[in-house]
């Protein structure tokens, strides 16, 4: 289970929100916590039942005006994630440049030539993740599908951003 973030959002707020103050706000969206149940909650030593949890995180994300990903803590970490893309990147640079030695052409190659210079395996290897998702996808209960859907959502946006960036900086 990924780590919520309640207790980073109460702090990080101004003003700071104190536990009683969040059963407070969350009464005002019909939803009736203790403090002391939420100190349990943002521990991540106890979760709302299951009947109550989907309202209870939607509201939160409300209240915080977070992704509902964000506050259950099933985002993306952006840092991490561009380390990954920078990565991703330079290899393909270095597989380009492999290409074009090999092949001896001066132009980059297209994403089909890439895809029939690198072996099989990688379209494979994609369906088995497609294939990997849509299992995963059907053995989780409601709750979770919709968790996988708003990170892939949010996967999606992030990635349309750094595309974003790269035309940026490639027009100055």
């Amino acid at each position: 289970m990924a780590k919520n973030r309640i207790k980073e959002l109460r702090e990080s707020s101004n003003p700071k929100i104190t536990l009683k103050e969040l059963s407070e706000k969350l009464k005002e969206k019909g939803l009736s916590f203790s403090d002391s149940q939420l100190y349990y909650y943002e521990q991540g030593k106890r979760s709302p039942r299951s009947k109550v949890a989907d309202d209870f995180w939607q509201a939160l994300s409300e209240i915080f005006d977070v992704s509902l990903a964000y506050v259950t803590g099933y985002d993306i970490d952006s840092q991490k994630l561009t380390k990954n893309l920078d990565s991703l990147n330079s290899q393909t640079k270095i597989l380009s440049d492999e290409f074009k030695k090999d092949t001896g052409k001066a132009q980059n190659p297209t994403i089909k030539e890439l895809k029939q210079y690198v072996n099989g395996d990688q379209e494979r290897k994609i369906n088995e993740d497609i294939k990997q998702l849509n299992n995963i996808s059907y053995n989780l209960n409601e709750i979770n599908r919709k968790k996988l859907i708003e990170y892939a959502k949010d996967l999606s946006k992030l990635q349309n951003f750094e595309k974003e960036k790269e035309k940026a900086e490639d027009k100055k």
